[in-house]
């Protein structure tokens, strides 16, 4: 199978590579990300056409979402790809799938649904995914699936298929029956994690969790990276640089402490640590504490700062070969490990050789809280992969979170792609995932 034409696709995910293909009157498309060509291991989403679920964001399947994880995870990828085939209703066609709908709203599920139809439970065949495949000359694949038989079918189609990335995204009360049945009667490998079980008014930050999720079982190049943090309605974090302000509610504090306790780490700089002496631990939340990490270059961060007292995860200090021996060894004896990194370019740690140290220690999954410099530095450098901004309706006038983050020219402006917004007591929460403008 040979494409018929490609063309440059830019989005709010990346820019990719859009394929067509034409099989027995049907078009199919491939949505790349860079040049696949001779690669291996190459994520790789093979999604039947969902029309209720992919365009109008119907809640009676989990298409939709997967989809725009999809998307969202490939475009922070190296490289990619997400086969868009025309398989509507698993293969039965739109209005077969329409009809099926209605029997289920009648009682039956979805397989029930299908087989009084005249039809099989799943008609689609993975073979034009193979040959799509093999037209764009991956070596192996990494398959974002929950379906077992998408990864026995592209196997015996002879694609390598190296390892699976689950990909459990939208789960609601809408269609936890549709999914119940997936798994008894179709074999998906579905879990069903308990969401967000002690605090149901966080249920909105869920699109988050899922991405958390998928980033963990995909084995990223380096960790997910989630900026949060609270700002005045002026756009302020604090009176001055060095007086705090307390701006999160009691609510904002909860969903803080519960982001805290889905990430492996959380990340403050040293000013953090030397203006409000910080726990960084979970507190409102019944969750597992973070692994503290602290960017400090000359080790100003005291030896007897809380985040030090006794704990099952002691601090990693990130710091770099100038800071004095005496100050790293002090700490050490004070329970922190510390890590050396190569400078920046203002002096400070470098963040891309930070990240990398992390991904190596095991992180996955990283939040960053502050202060100013360190938001605006992660922003600067594009490090970030989603945010979640606390709006509270307070005017102070005072520090704020980013200043001069596009006045240089060197970096296209960010935007918060698929920016969704929450009320939470008397703030509004303002969170999606970081793309250009």
């Amino acid at each position: 199978m040979k494409n018929l034409v490609k063309t440059r696709i830019p989005t709010g995910y990346g820019e990719f590579t859009l394929y067509l293909y034409t099989e027995h009157g049907k078009d199919h498309l491939a949505l790349v990300k860079s040049d696949v060509n001779g690669e291996a291991g190459v994520p790789v989403r093979v999604h039947s056409e969902c029309l209720t679920g992919d365009v109008f964001g119907s809640r009676r399947c989990d298409c939709g979402d997967q989809l725009k994880h999809t998307l969202q995870y490939l475009g922070r990828s190296r490289c990619g790809v997400l086969l868009y085939l025309r398989q509507e209703g698993r293969g039965i066609g739109l209005r077969k799938k329409l009809e099926a709908y209605n029997l289920q709203d009648r009682g039956l599920d979805t397989v029930e649904a299908n087989i009084s139809l005249g039809h099989q439970p799943d008609e689609r065949n993975y073979g034009v995914a193979a040959l799509m495949l093999k037209d764009l000359g991956v070596r192996s694949i990494r398959l974002i699936t929950n379906n077992p038989r998408k990864v026995d079918e592209l196997t015996e189609y002879g694609i390598d298929v190296e390892a699976r990335i689950p990909i459990e995204v939208g789960h609601h009360d809408d269609n936890a029956g549709y999914l119940r049945s997936k798994a008894e009667k179709l074999a998906h490998w579905l879990t069903f994690r308990e969401r967000t079980p002690f605090h149901r008014e966080l249920a909105f930050i869920e699109p988050l969790i899922d991405q958390l999720s998928l980033a963990h079982a995909a084995g990223e190049s380096g960790p997910f990276v989630t900026l949060t943090y609270a700002q005045s309605i002026d756009g302020s974090i604090a009176v001055d640089a060095q007086a705090p302000f307390a701006l999160s509610s009691r609510q904002s504090l909860t969903l803080t402490h519960f982001l805290r306790a889905h990430h492996d780490a959380l990340l403050v700089g040293v000013n953090t640590i030397l203006s409000d002496d910080p726990q960084l631990n979970v507190r409102y939340y019944e969750g597992e504490d973070p692994q503290p990490v602290i960017l400090d270059s000359s080790l100003r961060t005291p030896p007897d700062s809380r985040v030090l007292k006794p704990s099952k995860k002691p601090p990693i200090i990130v710091t770099t070969g100038e800071s004095e021996p005496a100050k790293r060894e002090a700490l050490l004896s004070a329970g922190a490990k510390i890590v050396v990194v190569g400078p920046g370019e203002d002096g400070s740690v470098d963040l891309n050789e930070t990240l990398t140290k992390l991904r190596e220690l095991g992180i996955r999954t990283l939040m960053v809280e502050g202060g100013s410099k360190i938001i605006g530095t992660f922003l600067k450098h594009h490090l970030v992969n989603y945010c979640v901004i606390t709006i509270t309706p307070k005017i102070i006038g005072g520090l704020k979170a980013i200043d001069d983050l596009c006045r240089s020219g060197e970096r296209a402006p960010l935007s918060i792609t698929d920016c969704q917004y929450h009320v939470l007591g008397s703030d509004i929460i303002a969170f999606g995932p970081v793309g250009y403008v």
